[in-house]
């Protein structure tokens, strides 16, 4: 007697299990310290939180919703449409509410306002520009495509580990900021408020949420050049293959 074929996964619905806890910790967490801080102790907004709550939602609705709706269908870039999402949480935390909050919504005079939050802008910006360079070099000069995507009469195959390994091992690791840009995002900036920090009236009221601001945009602008990574790599080839070669690209794990 042979023993039935075993079932194969729904990688969707694992993916979405996997996602589920960044999906509600990170948004959540940002949720509950803006509540504490610019609602009710700095007392300045209650927009912050508001926000919080709404994204959370979506962090959770969305991904159970796209795992609804292609189950068992394996499809890699809805695989990446969910996983995006747990990296976008991710983001929210340390851009979003820990940079971006703070110069949107703490006290502070505007000469120092306006250059953090538009410097913020254009340095996350700048740095999604060049890592979208980096990574379509590695998509289009490189083998990584055929070798990581495999082909068959039914469809095209993505096996998750193994191609992210090989796109560590063909991708040029290389920061999107030339060297002085680094100086300034790790040195020159949190230096800058500082300074700020010095010259608030609030000295002992937002220590807490400066801190989040000085270590939230270096870590906000790795998550953000991840985040392009996932969406060009587990969704836009995938969606390129399918419309070029009229085949599904799924997972293979």
């Amino acid at each position: 007697m042979t023993k039935p074929e075993t079932e194969l996964k729904d990688a969707v619905w694992e993916m979405t299990k996997k996602a589920t806890p960044v999906n509600f910790i990170f948004p959540t967490l940002a949720t509950g310290v803006s509540y504490a801080a610019y609602a009710d102790d700095l007392a300045v907004s209650g927009w912050p939180w508001k926000i919080g709550v709404l994204v959370t939602l979506i962090c959770l609705f969305v991904p159970f919703a796209v795992s609804i709706m292609y189950r068992r269908s394996n499809l890699l870039w809805v695989s990446g449409l969910v996983l995006s999402v747990a990296i976008f949480a991710m983001y929210f935390f340390f851009g979003i509410f820990a940079y971006f909050y703070y110069f949107l919504f703490a006290p502070m005079a505007p000469f120092l306002r306006w250059p953090g939050l538009l410097g913020g802008l254009v340095l996350t910006l700048y740095w999604a520009v060049m890592s979208r360079q980096a990574v379509m070099n590695t998509i289009t000069q490189t083998s990584f495509v055929k070798r990581a995507f495999e082909e068959s009469a039914s469809g095209f195959h993505y096996r998750t580990q193994a191609g992210m390994a090989l796109f560590e091992r063909l991708h040029k690791e290389r920061s999107p900021f030339p060297r002085i840009y680094s100086y300034i995002v790790f040195g020159i900036a949190p230096c800058y408020l500082i300074l700020g920090r010095l010259l608030s009236s609030n000295f002992g009221t937002n220590g807490v949420l400066f801190a989040l601001a000085v270590l939230g945009m270096p870590v906000s602008l790795w998550f953000a050049g991840l985040l392009v990574r996932i969406y060009l790599v587990m969704i836009g080839v995938p969606r390129k293959l399918q419309r070029e070669h009229l085949k599904p690209v799924l997972v293979a794990d």
